[in-house]
């Protein structure tokens, strides 16, 4: 039976900027580039219009700077549907950007943060909102908010379902004292090194990392292995997932995309994990088949055909 998925996203909507480098990257040299696109992006702001372009009731919580960029991005996601009141406008602050350099291949090559506004998301902005905050089924947290904002929602979450996405290896460990608090992790091979110690080469070693998240009281628990594939670890039962067959365009914003892919899908099928992972593998592969971090033109049908060539492997 589905139910309707009320998801509120907290973290990051900004200015991304993706450029494709014309020859093979070069560390600490200037690299000939092509720019691709500037577009709204942000790792809360991704998941949430993927979350809504998928049928979901999606609202956005964080802050933007008090400038033409954060009106940009308010208006853009209004303009979908996505419930923008807990998306504040700060005076005096800049909307923060993400610029992203792909190698030839279309892969992620470095990528360049600035967001010193989400700084300002404490834990006193959001205390007085909390009953706004609760109003929501799910909560979607990226680790773009301080660390102790993310402590402190989730000792208030209640039995509303917290899911943490890591961001990058450099944040992921904003994560590491509260990852008993959170009940859906996903993190990609870098992000679950970061939090376990592990070196998480091959997907036996994904699978020992999954473990001690899961130990640690995190009841479900997805790495990403990229070309790899996925090994998911829920409440006991360990399972790997190939990659779907994927023609590469972009691979940034796909991470984003499985998460929104598995949201969607748990939060309107809850307890069928397996058809969430499937539904998120789809919303992967579909991404990294397109410019850019979002499929303008996605629709349910084609993430479900996609879905179809899931397969699971128990482990």
């Amino acid at each position: 039976m589905s139910l309707p998925a009320n998801i509120l996203c907290l973290g990051a909507a900004h200015f991304d900027r993706t450029m494709q480098c014309l020859n093979p990257f070069v560390p600490a040299a200037s690299n000939p580039v092509k720019t691709l696109h500037r577009k709204p992006g942000g790792v809360g702001r991704n998941i949430a219009v993927h979350l809504r372009l998928l049928g979901c009731n999606v609202g956005m919580a964080g802050a933007v700077g008090r400038d033409g960029d954060g009106g940009q991005i308010v208006q853009s996601l209004s303009e979908i549907g996505i419930d923008t009141r807990l998306l504040d406008r700060l005076p005096g602050q800049h909307t923060p950007g993400y610029t992203a350099i792909l190698n030839t291949e279309g892969d992620l090559a470095l990528g360049l943060m600035d967001a010193e506004t989400y700084d300002s998301l404490t834990i006193e902005h959001f205390q007085s909102r909390l009953g706004q905050l609760k109003k929501w089924n799910w909560w979607v947290a990226d680790a773009n908010l301080p660390v102790e904002t993310l402590a402190w929602l989730s000792r208030n979450k209640g039995p509303i379902p917290f899911c943490a996405a890591t961001v990058s290896p450099f944040k992921a460990d904003r994560w590491k004292e509260i990852i008993g608090d959170v009940d859906l992790l996903i993190a990609n091979r870098i992000e679950s090194e970061i939090l376990t110690g592990l070196n998480v080469g091959s997907q036996e070693d994904a699978v020992k990392a999954a473990g001690i998240l899961h130990q640690k009281g995190t009841p479900q628990v997805i790495i990403t292995l990229g070309a790899q594939g996925v090994v998911t670890l829920n409440r006991g039962d360990v399972a790997f997932w190939a990659p779907l067959p994927t023609r590469l365009v972009d691979a940034n914003g796909a991470g984003d995309a499985f998460f929104a892919g598995f949201t969607a899908a748990a939060a309107s099928k809850p307890g069928d994990f397996d058809y969430a992972v499937s539904r998120g593998l789809a919303m992967a592969s579909l991404t990294a088949e397109t410019h850019g971090t979002t499929v303008w033109d996605l629709n349910v049908q084609t993430v479900e055909e996609r879905a179809k060539q899931a397969v699971k492997q128990a482990l």
